[in-house]
């Protein structure tokens, strides 16, 4: 009786612990059909075929995809990670926003794109 319930303290604890990382990631069109219900006029940006506006080499923890959105005539990065535990870490080291698996970068400062991303994208301070 008393392994029965060891074993089901420790499994309810594993779960707790794994609870994020059990929620699914975000698609990019997910996020696209949220920031665009929430204003029609967003853009996203995109660079030169030689040259991409969002370089994921230059972030420490490497992005899979980088975004240069246009909220309301102010510029964010989207940076999108294969893993929640990357979009955490790097999401804490840029001090940025975070919605499960993406990361929102150079919002922090601005009023109007952090209400957006918190209101409309689902995502949370990481500092």
């Amino acid at each position: 009786m008393k392994c029965v319930s060891l074993c089901l303290l420790l499994s309810l604890i594993l779960y707790s612990c794994n609870e994020e990382e059990i929620k699914l990631n975000y698609s990019r069109d997910e996020m696209l059909g949220w920031a665009r219900s929430a204003d029609p006029t967003m853009q996203i940006k995109v660079g030169t075929i030689d040259k991409a506006l969002v370089d994921c080499k230059d972030y420490k923890i490497r992005c899979r995809i980088g975004y240069m959105v246009v909220i309301k005539r102010l510029y964010m990065k989207a940076l999108y990670y294969e893993s929640q535990i990357d979009a955490r870490e790097s999401a804490r080291r840029l001090k940025a926003y975070r919605s499960r698996n993406w990361v929102f970068d150079d919002v922090r400062g601005e009023p109007i794109l952090e209400r957006f991303v918190v209101d409309n994208l689902k995502a949370e301070k990481s500092f």
